[in-house]
């Protein structure tokens, strides 16, 4: 699984950075079929960019479960250095327990011409 888009991951720690950042320390664990045990996939730093997300992100607190959106991951090599750093970026997240929107509501038209609102499933 790793750390990719719609995986759900959990928070075990939350620091702001500015206005338009938010780093948070978080870990992805999957079940293996052979033992039955969960094995972590992914553990590490994470920036939430934007205004928006930061904000919502700073809001995360420990064990928190969430839902990755848009991610991006990116490397560079410091040739002077020697060093390779890699950077983990979420630009859009869901909270697991967040409650599901409304469902839209359907205009149809009724036999005698008025319009009628139906809910969705059809």
């Amino acid at each position: 699984m790793g750390f990719r888009p719609n995986t759900y991951c959990t928070v075990w720690s939350v620091e702001t950075v500015s206005d338009t950042q938010t780093r948070a320390r978080i870990s992805i664990s999957r079940k293996n079929k052979n033992t039955g045990e969960y094995e972590q996939d992914f553990s590490g730093f994470v920036s939430f960019f934007g205004t928006a997300n930061a904000a919502k992100a700073a809001k995360l607190k420990e064990k928190d479960r969430i839902k990755l959106g848009d991610v991006d991951v990116s490397n560079r090599y410091d040739k002077e250095k020697g060093r390779e750093y890699t950077t983990y970026k979420v630009f859009s997240f869901e909270l697991e327990d967040a409650a599901p929107s409304e469902p839209a509501k359907k205009m149809s038209v009724v036999d005698d011409g008025e319009v009628a609102e139906e809910g969705f499933p059809f």
